[in-house]
């Protein structure tokens, strides 16, 4: 198809923290996405390597991934839409409060670009998914953690 089979919850951290019946089931289809190689194999790869060193470093991450389908609908063979971009939400509960670093990345990247480019806000990807992130949070908590775009990694 020149897809690979790209995984939103990533293998080898789902292994190393719950085993392997849990990463046996990483391969279902509810975890498995149509990604670009230049995005699974470079970007998407880096962004998880990022991710398990956030986990390993800060101790307890939520990480929020997902498929970002546009009107424009392109399907494989077997009918599975394939997406036009992903997102990745990764949050850090520290003392000084809620932080959260939101990425929305197109499947046509080259697999060059660095991981910051993609930086954006929670907003933006709440308005192209439709979903409601954090709608538990108080109004001014929700506001100041879905509008900000950090400017850089943790």
């Amino acid at each position: 198809s020149g897809y690979d089979r790209g995984h939103l919850a990533p293998n080898s951290a789902i292994a190393s923290r719950f085993g392997r019946e849990a990463q046996l089931e990483t391969f279902l289809m509810s975890n498995i996405v149509p990604q670009t190689p230049n995005l699974n194999r470079k970007v998407w790869q880096r962004l998880e390597k990022i991710e398990e060193d956030y986990a390993n470093n800060r101790g307890c991450i939520w990480v929020i991934a997902g498929p970002i389908f546009d009107q424009h609908i392109k399907t494989l063979g077997n009918n599975t839409e394939i997406p036009d971009a992903f997102f990745k939400i990764l949050i850090d509960e520290e003392e000084q409060g809620i932080k959260a670093l939101a990425f929305l990345i197109p499947q046509t990247v080259t697999g060059k670009e660095s991981i910051e480019e993609f930086l954006t806000s929670i907003d933006e990807i709440e308005k192209l998914t439709g979903l409601d992130f954090f709608s538990p949070l108080s109004d001014v908590a929700e506001n100041k953690l879905e509008s900000t775009t950090s400017q850089r990694l943790w």
